[in-house]
C-alpha cells in the first residue's frame, strides 16, 4: 500500500490502490487507542457491511481504513463510511 493514493475524510484515513482482481478488498489498521476490542471489532464489522452494499462501485480497489483516535465512536460509523466510499468514488478515475 506504499505505492496507493491517500486521502482524510472525518477522522479517517484512507489508503487506496487499483488490484488486478475482478472483486475489490477492504483492510483496517484499528489501533488499541481506538478503544476495547469490542469497539474496534464493531467499527470494522460496520464497515464491512457498508463495502457488501457497495462492492460493485469499488471493484478491483485494495481499500486501506484507518481511523484515526480523535474519531468519536457515538458518531453513526455507517454514515461516515458513506461518506468516504462517496469520496472514494470520486477520485477513482484519477487510478485509470
Amino acid at each position: 500500500m506504499k505505492k496507493g493514493r491517500r486521502f482524510s475524510c472525518n477522522d479517517f484515513r484512507c489508503i487506496y490502490i487499483k488490484n488486478n482482481l475482478n472483486h475489490g478488498r477492504i483492510g483496517f489498521a484499528v489501533s488499541r487507542k481506538y478503544g476495547n476490542a469490542v469497539q474496534r471489532q464493531q467499527f470494522k464489522r460496520h464497515w464491512r457491511e457498508v463495502f457488501r452494499c457497495h462492492i460493485a462501485k469499488v471493484s478491483s480497489l485494495d481499500i486501506l481504513i484507518i481511523p484515526t483516535v480523535s474519531f468519536r465512536k457515538e458518531f453513526d460509523i455507517q454514515k461516515n463510511a458513506m461518506v468516504l466510499l462517496g469520496k472514494l468514488m470520486q477520485k477513482k478515475p484519477l487510478l485509470s
